[in-house]
């Protein structure tokens, strides 16, 4: 909080060395006071660590009329009076107070430095003036604002973060990403409330209060957007109670996977074995962490469809499959499909990945006879995997293969059965190798389902524009 407060003071230092002449108290006061009433109408942000309100826009529009000092005297003194009023902690106020002396002097200053004037010129002559004369000084205007927004929400998320002992992106992405478009797009509000300033500001007293006509839209504004932020929460609930219902489901297809492996006690923990392995691949191969999440939760699944009745007595017979029952026990990459499709967060990868984990790279493999890279990656993964935890436990005709007859048996039938390249870095994997010579380490590395990521809702993207982000009353932040 410190460097906040050094360079809060550094800001206003520069913003007295080339302050314009004194507004008047008239100015000053009735922004002061209409800042403040904003402050008093806060928002909890949607991460709830912190208030946000509108005053921003009070705040800009002081900025643009009378410069950076005044303009900085506006903002705090409204900001000080929220703080006050509020009974915040001495600590918490100071940084709040800091952060926004910060957030305004140096978008004004930004706005100076890229030729705005003071007011802006098409404020007062808009109707004189060409496009040519108004584009270069609006796009001041905005790039001002979301100075603005990003430095005051750095600092605030910044502060938040320490305190919350989360990352600064986390938190910012929570709070702020998602509204950003928003925000960008209210502030040219701050314009409407500095022309209503400068179309009432007259010597006639009973003209002047003509400029409380800003607090209408300002109103009509604030309410719409407090019924879009209530509209956001019930979205968020919405996503808790999906996330419920979800982690349920997952828990029924894990409960799924150990049934079917307490039929035959020589495949217990068979499917958790081949996700470790599957994963250990993945993470050799390079593949990006989300892809490697999926893979492993394919292979956890692979054999989820073994759940079935018509498979019971096939899993339990101890002679050769008849033709008829061979044909039978085929169908089970297609039932465990089914069943992962039953989960929408694992369309895709996984369950492509589920369908295909028996088609051979020559193409002879069930169900759909592909072969080569049409095979999904994760499934041609899962059939390297699945062999080699057949072949490397115990079986009630055969001892476990040792790690040596496991890789020769993946060489012989390398480009065959197995994709090649898969081959050669399983046959060279360190924690593969491990993995089969260790049946303890194998044991430690299982795991269960993890969550795959959320398709994107509507009411959570990242907003693109004004209109799409009016969901929150949230502007300018504190923690």
């Amino acid at each position: 909080m410190t460097a906040v407060v050094v360079v809060a003071i550094a800001l206003a230092t520069i913003a007295w060395l080339v302050r314009g002449p004194f507004p008047g108290g008239w100015g000053i006061g009735v922004l002061i006071v209409a800042g403040f009433l904003l402050e008093l109408s806060a928002s909890n942000l949607r991460g709830g660590d912190g208030s946000g309100s509108l005053a921003f826009l009070v705040n800009l529009s002081a900025g643009i009329l009378f410069g950076p000092f005044w303009g900085g005297v506006v903002a705090v003194s409204s900001n000080t009076l929220g703080q006050l009023h509020g009974r915040r902690p001495a600590i918490k106020a100071t940084f709040n107070i800091a952060q926004t002396t910060v957030a305004l002097v140096t978008s004004v200053l930004v706005y100076r430095i890229l030729g705005g004037g003071l007011p802006p010129n098409f404020l007062q002559n808009f109707g004189t003036l060409t496009a040519r004369q108004i584009v270069p000084e609006a796009l001041a205007f905005l790039t001002a604002a979301l100075t603005f927004f990003l430095v005051n929400s750095v600092l605030v998320s910044g502060a938040v973060a320490i305190t919350r002992r989360r990352s600064v992106w986390q938190v910012w992405q929570t709070n702020t990403l998602w509204v950003l478009g928003y925000d960008i797009g209210a502030s040219t509000l701050a314009l409407l409330v500095a022309w209503l300033y400068l179309r009432f500001d007259g010597t006639d007293g009973i003209s002047r209060l003509g400029f409380l006509a800003v607090f209408a839209p300002i109103i009509g504004a604030k309410h719409i957007y407090t019924k879009l932020n209530t509209l956001q929460k019930l979205y968020d609930e919405l996503d808790g109670a999906y996330d419920k219902l979800e982690l349920n489901l997952r828990e029924q297809l894990e409960m799924m996977v150990k049934s079917i492996e307490a039929r035959d006690p020589y495949t217990s923990g068979h499917s958790r074995r081949v996700a470790a392995l599957s994963k250990a691949i993945a993470t050799d191969l390079g593949l990006e962490a989300q892809l490697v999440d999926e893979i492993e939760n394919a292979a956890l699944l692979h054999d989820v469809g073994k759940i079935h009745a018509e498979f019971a007595p096939l899993l339990s017979k101890e002679g050769r499959l008849t033709e008829e029952e061979w044909e039978i026990m085929k169908t089970h990459s297609t039932k465990s499909a089914e069943l992962v499709a039953l989960f929408s967060r694992f369309q895709g990868n996984v369950l492509e990945s589920v369908r295909g984990h028996h088609e051979r790279w020559d193409g002879k493999g069930y169900p759909h006879g592909i072969a080569r890279e049409e095979i999904p990656l994760g499934a041609r993964i899962i059939m390297v995997s699945d062999t080699i935890d057949a072949m490397s436990t115990d079986r009630p005709y055969r001892k476990a293969l040792s790690f040596e007859k496991v890789t020769a048996e993946l060489i012989k039938y390398r480009g065959i059965q197995f994709d090649p390249a898969l081959v050669d870095a399983t046959v060279n994997s360190v924690t593969v190798r491990r993995m089969v010579s260790d049946p303890t380490f194998l044991a430690e590395q299982t795991t269960t389902i993890k969550p795959s990521a959320r398709k994107s809702r509507p009411a959570l993207r990242s907003q693109s524009s004004f209109w799409e982000g009016l969901r929150s009353a949230v502007g300018s932040q504190e923690p």
